[in-house]
């Protein structure tokens, strides 16, 4: 909070503070805190002045990604993900089998799932992969060792996008529905009616994510694991059938719902 005298004026010692401070200069001031910026000529400070504000004009606004506690229940954790556009990716890893609900999908947008390396590296970015989502449906994720997951939105069209325009585009919102898990312990749990929680959604999930393992079995575990389609699986997930998504919406709609009561 700024300091301020009797009268309730800023004092000197703040607004010297202030203009010591990069983000404070004027149009005329220094570019920065450093030594050098007093020397250069006042035309060419005004023109770098200029060039930095069109700069943050036309550029896409840089937003970060989101990841919400819905619920938790059992061992079940429901998570809220919401992407904005051009936005760095979170992280997940994939150590159990999981499902990823895509709740809300924008039009005129390309889903991509991070690649290898350090985010945001040349390698990384230049191995992300297309990832062919539909909106309203539930993909199983199978597990993958443990290695690193993450999605990012991106324009269709091409050419730069100005700020005012990337502000247009609405956020992707996934749900990721996690149960730490073996696929043989929850077939367990369900099969033996393990669950201690008398909550129906409890119940629900896991036998969605089961019926979703047992099915995929011969991918998950067999030869298939080294070709391409099972590649492509581990970032896109496997769809499930319309009832299961079906389902999980409605799910989904009750955690949401009872968050605001």
């Amino acid at each position: 909070m700024a300091k301020t005298d009797a009268a309730g004026k800023v004092t000197s010692c703040h607004e010297a503070f202030l203009a010591s401070m990069t983000f404070a200069s004027g149009e005329n001031k220094r570019l920065c805190n450093c030594d050098k910026c007093n020397l250069i000529p006042t035309d060419i400070r005004e023109a770098i002045s200029r060039h930095k504000r069109q700069k943050m004009m036309t550029e896409p606004l840089v937003r970060s990604q989101d990841r919400v506690l819905v619920q938790r229940e059992e061992c079940i954790t429901v998570w809220r993900w919401t992407i904005p556009l051009n936005a760095e990716p979170l992280i997940d890893f994939g150590n159990h089998h999981s499902i990823i609900f895509v709740a809300h999908l924008p039009q005129n947008v390309e889903i991509l799932a991070i690649g290898k390396g350090v985010i945001g590296s040349a390698e990384e970015t230049g191995g992300r992969t297309k990832i062919d989502w539909k909106n309203g449906k539930a993909y199983l994720m199978p597990a993958n060792g443990g290695k690193a997951l993450g999605w990012v939105q991106t324009e269709q069209r091409k050419g730069t996008k100005s700020r005012q325009e990337s502000k247009n585009f609405q956020p992707m919102i996934l749900y990721n529905i996690k149960i730490p898990l073996s696929e043989g312990k929850i077939h367990d749990i369900v099969s033996e009616g393990g669950l201690t929680s008398d909550k129906n959604w409890v119940t629900t999930l896991f036998r969605i994510l089961d019926q979703a393992i047992q099915s995929q079995l011969p991918v998950l575990n067999g030869g298939e694991k080294r070709n391409d389609k099972f590649s492509t699986q581990m970032h896109q997930g496997i769809e499930l059938i319309e009832v299961h998504s079906s389902t999980i919406a409605d799910v989904i709609k009750l955690l949401e719902g009872s968050k605001k009561l």
